[in-house]
């Protein structure tokens, strides 16, 4: 009797573990915003879509990254911001836990003078500006908001 029940639990275990797999999908979502001087802000959300196939396949939580690449007008690599957020979500809600912020300066005429990061409801937004100096005096700013949203299903937008 004892061996049968242990028969029948490895049985389903390995049956369970047959239906249920995942596999990666990337998906790269980009704008564009042009400035009159000729250079250019790239911002990038990256959608890291793990899809689950099989009876035990639900997901509910996610992290994910916006990136704003931001080049002159020569199309050199000037600042770049980023957020990530993680979010956790259930077919009704969703609610974001977790946000952090992140500023690489490829040129050394820019500054990060601020930046700042928080998150409210299923929301998680990072502020930052961004100050060009020419001989020690601010010649042009640039702010910018990148906003993670999660809806109740697990899409991020």
């Amino acid at each position: 009797m004892k061996k049968g029940i242990i028969g029948i639990l490895l049985g389903l275990i390995i049956f369970t573990g047959c239906l249920n797999f995942a596999y990666a999908e990337s998906t790269n979502i980009q704008t564009v915003e042009y400035y009159e001087d000729g250079s250019y802000l790239i911002t990038t959300l990256t959608q890291n879509n793990i899809v689950g196939i099989g009876l035990l396949s639900t997901r509910s939580s996610k992290t994910e990254t916006k990136k704003g690449h931001y080049y002159d007008s020569n199309g050199a690599i000037v600042w770049t911001a980023s957020i990530t957020a993680s979010f956790t979500f259930n077919g009704t809600t969703a609610s974001c836990t977790t946000v952090s912020k992140s500023k690489t300066i490829y040129n050394n005429s820019w500054k990060c003078t601020s930046s700042s990061c928080y998150k409210s409801g299923a929301t998680a937004t990072g502020d930052f500006t961004f100050k060009h100096y020419v001989l020690g005096i601010p010649n042009k700013t640039i702010n910018r908001t990148l906003t993670l949203t999660c809806d109740k299903n697990g899409n991020i937008t």
